[in-house]
């Protein structure tokens, strides 16, 4: 699974904006946020469900721009 957080200067943190199964996807639609607007700022993230010992899920930063 793959997380687009999207990131704004008036945000106090990255927004979850949606959520892919494939990379592909996650990438145009974090392409397109940016396009519409050029302050915006994304990280995509990928998860495999498995949490750590804070019941927070575990992810990996596969790209951000």
């Amino acid at each position: 699974m793959y997380q687009v957080y999207i990131d704004k200067p008036s945000y106090f943190e990255p927004d979850m904006a949606a959520e892919f199964k494939d990379l592909e996807s996650a990438e145009a639609f974090a392409e397109k946020q940016k396009a519409e607007d050029s302050e915006v700022s994304y990280t995509i993230e990928e998860t495999n469900g498995c949490v750590n010992s804070y019941g927070e899920q575990i992810t990996t930063v596969v790209k951000r721009g």
